[in-house]
């Protein structure tokens, strides 16, 4: 319990922090080489650092070994490009991976959806072309479908599927698809049983 209070502490403070944008002026080269390393000057440069994030995540994740610091690094890098170059082609990746990465927090946990969810729909709304846009509705009605502690919003999970459906093709698959999501929102008042 304590290491989850400390990981959402973490997290509003890193929050805090990125939206503050304050930077610290430095006295000497040393100094200033680190800040360097740490803001990134160009769009490639920060492309290159958060791609270097995402991989040390992915290693460290295979031996079970992913701290705070490695979400805060990944996640502060792209907010950074997202913010800094919002009509750049990568901006909408950057908030499908800030919407679709855990945190170590259980699917569907109400401190870490609110983050997910405010950059899916940053996405949803910003970016109504984004390749991304169909993944980022499902993966948002899956956490809100499997969300704990009487989260679970059946409103939010309904605007969400309208929103699949209308994103459909009229193709066969498009309208089997359709099929599936209709009957599912005859039973949305239930949560969906992944595993019997």
């Amino acid at each position: 319990m304590k290491r989850i209070y400390l990981i959402a502490v973490s997290i509003v403070c890193f929050v805090a922090l990125v939206s503050c944008n304050e930077e610290n002026a430095t006295s000497n080269s040393n100094k200033a080489t680190s800040q360097s390393r740490k803001n990134p000057t160009t769009k490639e440069e920060l492309w290159k650092e958060i791609k270097i994030a995402e991989d040390s995540m992915y290693k460290k994740q295979q031996r079970n070994r992913i701290s705070n610091l490695h979400y805060m690094t990944y996640f502060s890098r792209l907010i950074e490009y997202y913010n800094k170059y919002p009509k750049d082609t990568k901006a909408d990746s950057c908030l499908m991976a800030l919407c679709t990465t855990e945190t170590g927090y259980p699917i569907g946990h109400g401190k870490h959806l609110v983050i997910q969810e405010q950059y899916g729909d940053t996405l949803l709304l910003k970016y109504p072309e984004s390749k991304f846009r169909i993944f980022v509705i499902q993966d948002l009605i899956y956490k809100y479908d499997q969300a704990i502690n009487n989260k679970r919003d059946v409103k939010k999970i309904k605007n969400y599927y309208d929103m699949w459906l209308k994103s459909l093709p009229k193709t066969p698959e498009g309208m089997q698809e359709k099929k599936e999501i209709e009957e599912r929102l005859k039973t949305i008042d239930k949560p969906v049983q992944l595993f019997k």
